[in-house]
């Protein structure tokens, strides 16, 4: 079995070859074209570098329904429309209103995902690690990391299972955490908990609701707990950028819930931050830059939840952001992102954890292009309501969606098959390319408005240096005449949107 030592030389190392391969696509039965990408330890579809664009010229990027994936093509800007040509929808950019810095996007490592890796030759977790990491594949700088197991474990645990032990005197990582990451680089690694230990719970298990338990000799070891946690990391050479307090915390009010999870209300979250949490981190050199984010939960409980924690003069002391899961967006409007960012302009606001296949059919459906397209535009709203950056959940599963103690599956934009010893990149893969590989941290959103479909929708940034790159989703089902127009530089760009695509343009200021 491969060491995590190796693993580090991939990422630091490996992942700066550059080169790309077409897609070896596969086609499953649908109602549509359900398209995957297949790799092996021999070949993996790899994205064509940006390359150098010249003065009036663009590089676009395509995916669409029908199969492109993430197709590079070079176009003229300013081009004349013919003679019965008329534009479908307008997009108007204007790089003198700006607003919240891009921060990353990425996925997290669960002890599922890294069953799947480990499952397969060293070879296909090249490819893997390449196809998420790599200069030629999305790049992304941002993951999650579970503190003790979740429901995408194999079994239930934390890192001190013996009772009443408040000075964790048996505190120690778990055999799945040694197999983790360790990375070099850009690598921006976020940290959550689903529970604390079953002993520290007023129900005595992990699973299922309940908080806990109402005595500060808990308090006290459960913010230990983190420190410990943080520390035990280090002796591993991985270093945090931060951490939620709690994941989902609402769903710790049912009893009946299946997997580990624990009750906070804002006003118990906030208490436990400043009178516990907070002066552990800052008081300990290791943790004292952390990031802390609050909520890690349902948009739907903004603003009430970030105006509890921020508004206590103590409390917001040791909190820096908001983070936000996308499940119950639909009944649930993006505008409470902009009450909040109005609120508490001082702290960011990101996206920590998003899958499909939660509800309807759960787990995967291969090749599907519309769970792509549901992740493109949860993406693009949050980001056009100041959201800093979006992380999906596992970075890869099996074939059903697993494994999961609790019978949870969801899909993933990898599935790995090891009995063939092979992995499919799903719609949903290429989707997230659209952001993470153009969109870099420290790029700037700036104003864009879309007119004449509301089936389109759009998102720009200004990237250092004066470079401009735009995503725009159509989930129209016809062909739209798009007309592009960069009030600044004063370059238009016009170009065809296919029936139920996604498109990244990048061109350059005037020079």
């Amino acid at each position: 079995m491969r060491e995590w030592k190796e693993i580090i030389w991939i990422l630091s190392v490996f992942v700066c070859s550059v080169r790309s391969s077409p897609c070896n696509s596969k086609i499953y039965d649908g109602a549509f074209k359900n398209l995957v990408c297949v790799c092996n330890a021999t070949s993996c579809d790899e994205i064509e570098p940006i390359g150098e664009i010249g003065d009036g010229k663009a590089v676009v990027y395509r995916s669409t329904l029908d199969g492109d994936r993430l197709k590079r093509m070079s176009m003229k800007m300013g081009q004349k429309l013919g003679k019965d040509e008329v534009v479908n929808v307008t997009i108007s950019i204007d790089a003198s209103e700006r607003f919240q810095q891009i921060f990353g996007f990425g996925g997290a490592f669960t002890d599922s995902a890294g069953e799947q890796l480990f499952a397969v030759s060293e070879k296909v977790q090249e490819q893997i690690i390449n196809a998420y990491f790599g200069e030629n594949g999305l790049e992304y700088n941002v993951g999650r990391v579970p503190i003790a197991s979740c429901d995408f474990s194999t079994h239930e645990y934390s890192y001190d299972d013996v009772g009443e032990d408040f000075e964790l005197k048996h505190f120690g990582l778990a055999e799945e955490d040694l197999k983790l990451k360790k990375t070099k680089g850009k690598l921006q690694l976020f940290a959550s908990p689903w529970s604390a230990p079953g002993w520290m719970k007023t129900t005595g298990r992990m699973r299922g609701g309940g908080a806990m338990r109402n005595d500060k000799r808990v308090y006290e070891a459960y913010a230990n707990y983190f420190i410990k946690f943080f520390e035990a990391y280090s002796s591993h050479s991985i270093p945090f950028w931060g951490l939620t307090i709690q994941n989902e915390p609402s769903t710790g009010a049912d009893m009946t819930w299946r997997w580990q999870t624990m009750n906070y209300t804002a006003e118990t979250m906030r208490d436990f931050l400043k009178d516990y949490l907070g002066p552990k981190l800052k008081g300990n050199k290791l943790t004292e830059s952390l990031k802390v984010m609050i909520l890690d939960d349902g948009r739907g409980l903004l603003p009430g939840w970030a105006d509890t924690i921020f508004n206590d003069t103590e409390s917001t002391k040791y909190a820096d952001g908001i983070a936000v899961h996308w499940y119950g967006n639909l009944y649930s409007p993006a505008v409470l992102l902009d009450i909040t960012q109005r609120h508490h302009p001082d702290k960011f606001i990101f996206g920590t954890e998003a899958c499909a296949g939660y509800f309807g059919h759960h787990g995967p459906i291969m090749g599907d292009w519309f769970r792509a397209e549901s992740y493109a535009d949860d993406i693009l709203t949050d980001l056009n309501h100041h959201v800093t950056g979006w992380t999906d959940w596992n970075l890869c599963l099996d074939e059903t969606g697993g494994p999961n103690w609790a019978y949870n599956v969801v899909d993933a934009p990898i599935i790995v098959n090891r009995t063939a010893q092979e992995f499919y990149k799903q719609p949903m893969f290429y989707a997230l390319g659209h952001f993470s590989k153009f969109l870099p941290r420290g790029s700037t959103r700036v104003f864009t408005k879309v007119d004449g479909n509301l089936a389109v929708s759009a998102v720009s940034v200004v990237i250092e240096g004066g470079q401009r790159a735009t995503v725009i989703l159509s989930k129209s089902s016809n062909s739209l005449l798009t007309r592009v127009v960069d009030s600044a530089t004063g370059y238009s760009l016009v170009l065809t949107l296919p029936p139920r695509s996604i498109h990244t343009i990048i061109w350059n200021k005037r020079k």
